[in-house]
């Protein structure tokens, strides 16, 4: 009768334990399920997050791209046209400090008088017009047998420009010809490769 009671007991004992894993078991599924769709609907917002927030940006950035603005290591070229001659002489320099982050619109308005030929955040080429001649015309002359440099003026009058250590004895028989009539030579940094090339 012992015996019975015992086994009987036992099963009991091994079904209650067997529900009680049952319920326990069960409750953590349903937590890691409840976990995971948690997971993927912070995902899911998050990724929306992130697509507005670059959304955003991409505007942003569309909208600056379209508002170019000079940069501080941008250079300026100012280029004058003369009326009289007709050539063109360029200035390049580095943008005044108060000239970086002007627009165009902005860069015209102090700028009335020149076209802007071309801008962008670090290249500006500013053109005029204006009377008279460029003053950078010369004659490049054989004078004692030295290359001299004669500035012609705007009425046409030559005054000596400058005077070289060039021997023109050491030229090329077609240089001197071209010297006994006249070299004429536009804009400094012409008549400054000439004299390199003579060196």
């Amino acid at each position: 009768m012992n015996k019975i009671i015992i086994t009987l007991l036992a099963i009991v004992v091994v079904i209650a334990a067997m529900v009680t894993a049952v319920f326990i078991y069960i409750p953590e599924e349903k937590n890691e399920a409840k976990v995971e769709v948690q997971d993927v609907a912070v995902k899911n917002n998050t990724e929306n997050e992130i697509e507005n927030v670059t959304g955003n940006t991409n505007n942003m950035v569309e909208t600056n791209a379209n508002e170019e603005r000079i940069s501080p290591n941008a250079f300026i070229t100012f280029k004058q046209t003369y009326k009289k001659c007709g050539h063109t002489t360029s200035e390049f320099v580095e943008v005044p400090q108060e000239f970086v982050n002007l627009t165009e619109e902005e860069l015209k308005e102090k700028y009335s008088d020149w076209t802007v030929e071309k801008f962008s955040d670090t290249d500006i080429v500013l053109n005029k017009e204006v009377e008279g001649s460029c003053n950078e015309h010369y004659i490049v002359r054989d004078v004692g047998g030295t290359v001299t440099v004669f500035h012609v003026l705007e009425d046409g009058t030559e005054e000596q420009y400058m005077v070289t250590d060039i021997a023109t004895e050491y030229l090329t028989d077609t240089d001197k010809i071209e010297m006994e009539k006249g070299i004429e030579i536009n804009g400094k940094q012409n008549l400054n490769q000439l004299i390199e090339d003579y060196e």
